[in-house]
């Protein structure tokens, strides 16, 4: 938890990181849709959520096998 002082800036950070990388995202997927094909914009977008995907599951199976160890 972070003190009464600097709560609004915890909300807010996160908030402004992900507004920044869903711009990025956005700018990135509209130009290969445009300059390359659709289905090349469309496949950079998937691969970007199959690697969260694959990302939070190993951290959930870390997180996993910490706890049942007790730790």
């Amino acid at each position: 938890m972070l003190p009464d002082r600097l709560r609004g800036s915890g909300f807010g950070l996160p908030g402004g990181v992900q507004s920044f990388g869903d711009f990025a995202s956005s700018a990135v997927v509209g130009l290969l849709w445009t300059a390359v094909s659709p289905t090349v914009g469309f496949a950079y977008a998937a691969s970007w959520m199959l690697a969260s995907l694959l990302g939070a599951s190993a951290l959930d199976s870390a997180r996993s096998r910490t706890d049942d160890d007790g730790g």
